[in-house]
């Protein structure tokens, strides 16, 4: 058994512009040992005979893609050089091969299903393509069991392009040759001398808001109690500082604030979630605050003297930023009393 009929899926539920794969009559008990909860996603599927040892499924998130080497920052931190910041639905699954079964083949599988299913590849890797020491693998944030590992590691990533949201899948190959019971994945001890691979799913769509706009009679007490109020409407595209025009009620609030207080003095302070670099987030906070200041002087007539743009990136959270609620309230604009 070779090539695509290894790659299996685990169920026959036909969803829209998701790709399936076929299932192969030697299933057998090869998924008795998956975790509990645990399934293939229908876009990417499973080597035949492969357990699943983690697995992490967020209805909405942001993902690092790879599309290039990782390096070491000087925070100690792995950084992809090379990268395609997505958001959507993401799956995040471990696995362990059978024996026998080595990175080359199990990204040859991989290789052979974009192939077949209309994948554009947008990367691949393989030994020193992945920068130096344990950086790629910080960076993507996989398992402890990838880590100071000298065998063989492979990588491939793709783009399946659709009218209602793309399909990406990146799979990360690596045979362990480092950790044995001194480290677990999931529940399970590592095995020396098996290969674990990465299967990262992000079916691209977008955020649902379901954060309420805040009054201009609410903001002036929240301003008069505590000297700030965030605001959560005003909507922004990944990675950039164009406002969307879904924001308007939100702007026509901070408007009619600053009408009805003729002398009332604004910061306007970005702040984002912890996804990321942080002097980028730094950056991108500082010119999104810059975009609110000037939609307010240029639509509404606002004296520019009564708002100064501030961005903090991730340095003041509202929230953890170990959930998507937790990461949605901390991407928010902030009024700050002068």
């Amino acid at each position: 058994m070779n090539g695509i009929n290894k790659i299996l899926k685990n169920t026959l539920k036909l969803i829209p512009l998701i790709v399936f794969v076929c299932i192969h009559a030697a299933i057998g008990t090869a998924w008795g040992a998956d975790i509990k909860g645990a399934k293939d996603h229908p876009a990417a599927g499973r080597v035949s005979g492969s357990d699943i040892l983690v697995y992490k499924s967020r209805n909405f998130d942001s993902y690092n893609l790879p599309l290039g080497p990782a390096k070491r920052t000087e925070e100690g931190t792995g950084i992809f050089t090379n990268m395609k910041k997505i958001e959507g639905a993401v799956a995040r699954i471990t696995y362990i091969a059978p024996e026998g079964v080595g990175p080359e083949e199990i990204i040859g599988n991989y290789r052979e299903l974009f192939q077949k299913k209309g994948f554009e590849t947008l990367y691949e890797a393989k030994s020193d393509d992945f920068g130096r020491y344990d950086e790629f693998v910080k960076a993507a944030g996989y398992e402890s069991v990838f880590t100071s590992n000298d065998g063989a590691k492979r990588f491939i990533a793709g783009r399946l392009e659709s009218q209602t949201g793309d399909v990406y899948v990146s799979v990360y190959a690596a045979e362990n040759t480092f950790w044995g019971f001194e480290i677990k994945v999931g529940k399970a001890e590592a095995k020396k001398g098996r290969t674990y691979y990465q299967v990262d799913v992000t079916e691209t769509k977008p955020l649902k808001n379901t954060l309420t706009v805040v009054n201009a009679e609410e903001m002036n007490l929240d301003l008069s109690k505590t000297g700030k109020v965030a605001i959560y409407g005003i909507l922004f595209d990944l990675d950039k500082t164009e406002i969307k025009p879904e924001s308007k009620p939100a702007l026509d609030e901070i408007a009619k604030l600053l009408k009805q207080s003729p002398s009332l003095k604004l910061l306007v302070v970005g702040h984002t979630d912890n996804q990321g670099e942080i002097q980028y987030n730094y950056d991108l906070s500082r010119r999104r605050a810059e975009a609110v200041v000037k939609a307010l002087s240029a639509n509404y007539g606002t004296a520019p003297e009564r708002l100064s743009a501030y961005g903090v990136g991730m340095l003041a959270p509202a929230a953890s930023n170990d959930s998507e609620e937790g990461r949605a309230k901390n991407r928010r604009v902030e009024l700050v009393k002068k």
